[in-house]
């Protein structure tokens, strides 16, 4: 079932926060978007797991590409999981470009996240990327 005018609209601000955080290196906005016990996979040889050991992924982003790896992500479609309307499967392709030697295709997959709903807001409780390059 799709989601809300206003769900669509605040998972959708929710990525671009994740997006322009990752891409900054801001460890603590970033994992701040993440339930305590979320589970990241796909993207990494084995998936992480928790709040804390998300940190590593902005460090890791920003340190490794002299900060110039940008996140994109596009097509969003969102439906409540199973009707639960404190629950979304969001699901978007997922761009990663490195303009670290005037721009290039980093890697591409597309992206499939459960979303929780915390009092106001939404946090992302598990994140599954299939990588296509």
């Amino acid at each position: 079932m799709p989601v809300s005018t206003d769900d669509y609209v605040a998972i959708s601000d929710l990525l671009g926060r994740y997006c322009w955080a990752v891409d900054s290196g801001d460890e603590i906005g970033w994992s701040s978007l993440w339930t305590e016990d979320c589970v990241f996979a796909g993207a990494m040889p084995e998936p992480l797991v928790g709040r804390e050991a998300m940190k590593m992924i902005p460090r890791s982003v920003s340190g490794g590409s002299g900060g110039k790896l940008r996140h994109l992500a596009g097509s969003l479609h969102c439906d409540y999981d199973g009707g639960d309307s404190n629950a979304i499967i969001a699901r978007y392709y997922n761009l990663v470009s490195n303009w670290s030697k005037g721009g290039a295709l980093s890697c591409f997959g597309t992206t499939t996240l459960r979303l929780v709903r915390d009092g106001g807001g939404w946090l992302i409780a598990r994140s599954d990327t299939d990588m296509l390059t």
